[in-house]
Formats: structure tokens, C-alpha cells, sequence
């Protein structure tokens, strides 16, 4: 479906924006072969996340989780970014982006190149799958020591040095959300003119309540997503379609 019209009063809106925030959701990824979670065919449907991603459960026995987390990783190493990932980074090149709020623990926003061009800041409210922490003494770690702390192929959960439990910072169910980066994610909002929500289903909370801040401080929200939203109504552009084929077609306008 053509989208002429909506297309150019985006790119309009962004053009005449000087604070851009971007929102990301699972629409953003599933064109990088990452499934949304909750579809059909998604990780849900495999592993019930009542047992796999309960924090409560995690604490008595990671290993549930574990065992589904090195699928998801090894599905967010080979995923790349799409055309989606890429026109946000050209915002940035532009000048116009100032911040990113992500729902996906994907990191596929830093591979694409985001953050590097002018330090704009990436607020990823469900944490990142390649981002960990020893859950005793909290030191750090990245995806790529995980390999070296598993001794053999049968050991599933990783332990640090000093024997605690090795977690990424993707939130489990039941587990406080970081406030650091959730008071950051609304602080953008509320100081942006200009908020371009992007593949989600604006149904988990705090999230949802993203466009309501930045709407209130009186930003013009656009929204790009495949699906139809009960929150149109709150929108200036609302573009029905695939984010990587939609988000192109603003910065050519651009």
C-alpha cells in the first residue's frame, strides 16, 4: 500500500524536529529473522515463559533459563540489522536523533551502528542479551566470555571466579525493571519534540506509556508498525507496513 502522503508529513515533522527520540519494539527485529516472542512460532510457544523467564524460578534453578538463553543469543549473533536499524542510524548522521529507547535485548541497534556516530544514548528498558553480571559480586561480563566460563559441553549455567551465578541484564519476568534507564527513557520523552515509535504493540507496561509522555510535553508522535493500534487516535502519522521498507522511504524524503 502507498503511503505518499503520511510518508511526507513524517519526514516533514522530523525536518522540522530538532530533538528526535526513536522507540523500538519486537516489529523492529522480526525483519532480521528475530521472532516476536508472543506470535506464533515465536520463543513463547517453545518455552513457556511462566518456567523460562520467571526471575523467581531463576533464583532457585537457572538452568531452565539458561538452556533457552544460548538459543536466544545464538539467534541474536547471526541476526542482522535490516534497513529499519540503518535509517535510524542515518537520523543520527542527521543530527536529529537524540536518544533510542529499545524494548529488544537484540543489541542489533549497536551493531547497526547506532550510538557511535554522535553518542546518542540507547536506553534498552528490557536489557540486552550480551550484557552480563555475576549475580554475587557483580562483575561484568560480554557474550563472548560465556564460551571460556562453561567448562563442558554438558554445563549449561555459567559461574564467575568467585562462584555466583552468571545473568544477563535482559529482564526476567517478575524482576524490577532498571530504573536508571527507565527515568532516563522518560526524561527523553519528556524533553523530545518529536517521537518515532517503531514496531510495537504498546501492550507492556511501562513502555506503553511512552507515547503518552512525550505526547503530553507536546511532541508529534509518529508511529510505524504492521499492525493496527487501539492508540491511532493519539498519533500525527500513523504508517501501516514494514518498518524496513517504511522508514527508507522517510529518509529519501529527508
Amino acid at each position: 500500500m502507498e503511503h505518499n502522503e503520511e510518508i511526507r508529513k513524517a519526514a516533514e515533522i522530523i525536518k522540522n524536529s530538532n530533538n528526535v527520540v526513536v522507540f523500538t519494539g519486537a516489529g523492529a527485529s522480526t525483519e532480521s529473522g528475530i521472532p516476536d516472542f508472543r506470535s506464533p512460532g515465536g520463543l513463547w510457544s517453545k518455552y513457556d515463559p511462566d518456567v523460562y523467564a520467571s526471575y523467581f524460578l531463576f533464583l532457585k534453578d537457572p538452568k531452565p533459563f539458561w538452556t533457552m538463553h544460548l538459543e536466544v543469543s545464538e539467534m541474536c549473533l547471526n541476526a542482522e540489522p535490516n534497513p529499519a536499524h540503518y535509517a535510524i542510524v542515518d537520523l543520527e548522521k542527521m543530527g536529529k536523533l537524540k536518544v533510542i529507547i529499545t524494548q529488544n535485548v537484540d543489541m542489533l541497534h549497536q551493531k547497526a551502528g547506532s550510538g557511535s556516530i554522535n553518542n546518542v544514548p540507547i536506553f534498552e528498558l528490557h536489557g540486552a542479551f550480551g550484557d552480563l553480571y555475576c549475580m554475587k559480586c557483580r562483575k561484568t561480563y560480554v557474550h563472548d566470555d560465556i564460551k571460556n566460563l562453561l567448562s563442558d559441553e554438558s554445563q549449561v549455567v555459567p559461574h564467575c571466579e568467585c562462584g555466583g551465578v552468571i545473568k544477563p541484564t535482559a529482564v526476567l519476568f517478575g524482576e524490577q525493571l532498571p530504573l536508571g534507564v527507565i527515568d532516563g527513557a522518560f526524561n527523553a520523552c519528556n524533553n523530545c519534540d518529536c517521537l518515532i515509535m517503531i514496531g510495537t504493540s504498546l501492550v507492556v507496561s511501562p513502555a506503553n506509556r511512552v507515547p503518552f509522555v512525550a505526547k503530553n510535553s507536546g511532541a508529534k508522535v509518529i508511529f510505524v508498525n504492521k499492525d493496527d493500534s487501539s492508540l491511532e487516535y493519539m498519533m500525527d502519522v500513523f504508517l501501516k507496513g514494514l518498518c524496513g521498507e517504511i522508514l527508507p522511504q522517510i529518509i529519501e524524503h529527508l
